[in-house]
């Protein structure tokens, strides 16, 4: 009862109609498949997100005479594609009635408040600068 509870909320959360739950026989199109790559998609964007500001970016404009500052609205960018990707990916979860959609929030909603804060920070540099 909880649990159906919580699916109703998600689904209006995520503005979705929720489909019947699909099983693997008849997941022959392979929509668990593309709701599983989307949000590999959307976790890779802020794996990427990471390595450009911490690893790559830091070192590499200066080298080429690009001021660090200039890195604040590629990283923004990529910060809004991520946290879109995600929310389009729990909404094909959800959709599709994904049977691990909910271990799924949880790594998402753990992706969306490190971006949020990060987007903050960003946006707060952007501001001081």
């Amino acid at each position: 009862m909880a649990l159906a509870r919580a699916d109703s909320l998600m689904t209006r959360l995520l503005l979705v109609k929720p489909a019947a739950a699909v099983s693997a026989a008849e997941d022959t199109a392979g929509t668990t498949r593309k709701a599983e790559n989307a949000l590999t998609l959307s976790l890779a964007f802020s794996g990427a997100r990471c390595i450009l500001q911490y690893a790559l970016l830091p070192f590499l404009l200066p080298l080429v005479g690009v001021a660090a500052d200039a890195t604040v609205p590629i990283l923004l960018m990529i910060n809004l594609a991520a946290m879109v990707s995600i929310y389009f990916s729990l909404r094909r979860f959800w959709t599709i009635g994904y049977a691990h959609r909910w271990r799924y929030l949880l790594v998402a909603a753990a992706a969306l408040v490190l971006l949020l804060a990060f987007t903050c920070y960003d946006i707060l540099k952007l501001g001081a600068a």
